[in-house]
C-alpha cells in the first residue's frame, strides 16, 4: 500500500492550482472584454444611437420636459443635474476585481493607479516565502522521518509489553506504566492492543507523529534507559507516575532530539501558512480597494459597475423638493 500524502503537500498544491485557474480566467476575462470593446465601437457607428441614452433617461424617470425653469412652490428656480451617461473606460469594473482577486494589485493598475504595482510586488514576494518555508518544513520532515528509521522500530517496542522478555531495559517497562495495555508478542498485535498504533503503511503522518507525542512509544527508540530504577548520577529516583519518570530528557536522547526536530518542521510549516493568510488578505483588499477606487464604495473615481458584462446605471432624478425618482438602467 503506497503512503498517504501528506496533508500539508496537498493543501500547497490545491492553492497552486486555484492560482493558475484563476490567471486562466483572468486571460479569458481579459478576451471577452476585448470582444466588448469591439462590439460597442460597432453599435457606436450607427448614427440613430446617439440620442439613446437621453431618451432612455427620459423613458425611464417619466420627465419628458425640462424642469430647470419650472420653480419650486417657493419661486425659485431648481437646478437639476443631467444624468451622466458615461460608463467609465472600457475595462469594467468587474474585470479590475476579478484581476485583484487573482494578482493583487493589478486591478488597481488596469485603472491607473501605480500603487497597483507595488502590491503586485507585494503578493509575488510573499509566494516566494511560501515557496520557501514549504521546501523547508518538506526538507525538514524528510530528515525527522530518516532519522525515526534509523532509530526506533516497533520490534524494540514489543519487548516492553512482552511477558517474559530479557531485554534489560525495556522487559517489564510496560506493565509498570501501561498495566492497562495487555500483553503484545508480536509486532503483529500491537494494533489491537496499543491505543492510537497505526503502520506506516496506513497513515505515514499520523505514524511519524505518534513515535514522539506519545510516551507509551517510548520504549521503540534504540537509547531507551530503563526509567523504573533509581539513577543517582542523574539525581533521580523513580516514581513509578510514567507522566514524570518517562519525561526526563535521559530516557530516550534520541526521542527528545526528534521531537525538536518535528518542531523545527511544524515551525516552517506554520511560517508558510502565515504567508499563505498574508496572500488571502492582500486579495481581500486589493478587491475592495478596486471597488471603492471606482465608485462602488464612495470613491471619487465614479466608475460605474457592470454585471456580467453589461454596464449598471443607477439614476436619481429630483422632481423639485418633495419627490424624485430613483431608477436602475442596464445596457445590453
Amino acid at each position: 500500500m503506497m503512503p498517504t500524502a501528506p496533508r500539508e503537500d496537498m493543501m500547497f498544491r490545491m492553492t497552486m492550482i486555484g492560482v493558475l485557474a484563476g490567471l486562466l480566467l483572468l486571460s479569458a476575462g481579459g478576451v471577452l472584454a476585448a470582444d466588448a470593446r469591439g462590439g460597442d465601437a460597432l453599435l457606436g457607428r450607427g448614427g440613430w444611437l446617439l440620442n439613446r441614452a437621453d431618451m432612455e433617461n427620459r423613458a425611464l424617470t417619466g420627465l419628458a420636459l425640462d424642469q430647470t425653469g419650472l420653480g419650486d412652490e417657493f419661486g425659485s428656480d431648481i437646478y437639476v443635474s443631467e444624468a451622466d451617461d458615461e460608463f467609465g473606460n472600457n475595462t469594467g469594473t468587474g474585470l479590475a476585481m476579478l484581476a485583484s482577486a487573482v494578482l493583487p494589485g493589478a486591478g488597481e493598475a488596469l485603472l491607473g493607479h501605480k500603487r497597483g504595482y507595488l502590491m503586485m510586488a507585494a503578493d509575488i514576494f510573499s509566494w516566494t516565502q511560501v515557496a520557501k518555508h514549504h521546501g523547508d518544513g518538506v526538507d525538514k520532515r524528510d530528515e525527522y522521518y530518516a532519522y525515526a528509521d534509523a532509530h526506533y522500530s516497533d520490534e524494540l517496542l514489543v519487548e516492553a509489553y512482552r511477558p517474559g522478555s530479557e531485554d534489560v531495559e525495556r522487559g517489564g517497562e510496560g506493565a509498570i506504566y501501561f498495566p492497562e495495555i495487555g500483553a503484545v508478542n508480536d509486532v503483529s498485535e500491537l494494533g489491537d492492543q496499543l491505543p492510537l498504533y497505526v503502520t506506516v503503511e496506513e497513515d505515514r503522518r499520523e505514524y511519524y507523529e505518534n513515535l514522539g507525542k506519545w510516551d507509551q512509544f517510548i520504549f521503540g527508540w534504540d537509547d531507551y534507559t530503563r526509567a523504573s530504577v533509581d539513577r543517582p548520577e542523574y539525581g533521580y529516583v523513580s516514581t513509578g507516575d510514567r507522566g514524570y519518570d518517562l519525561q526526563q530528557p535521559w530516557v530516550s536522547r534520541h526521542r527528545e532530539i526528534y521531537r525538536q526536530m518535528r518542531i523545527d518542521s511544524n515551525d516552517s510549516f506554520k511560517s508558510r501558512d502565515r504567508w499563505m493568510y498574508f496572500n488571502i488578505g492582500l486579495r481581500v483588499f486589493s478587491v475592495l480597494q478596486v471597488a471603492y477606487l471606482d465608485g462602488l464604495l464612495g470613491g471619487d473615481d465614479g466608475q460605474q459597475m457592470t454585471v456580467a458584462g453589461h454596464p449598471v446605471q443607477i439614476i436619481a432624478q429630483p422632481r423639485g423638493l418633495t419627490r424624485g425618482v430613483v431608477a436602475t438602467k442596464v445596457r445590453f
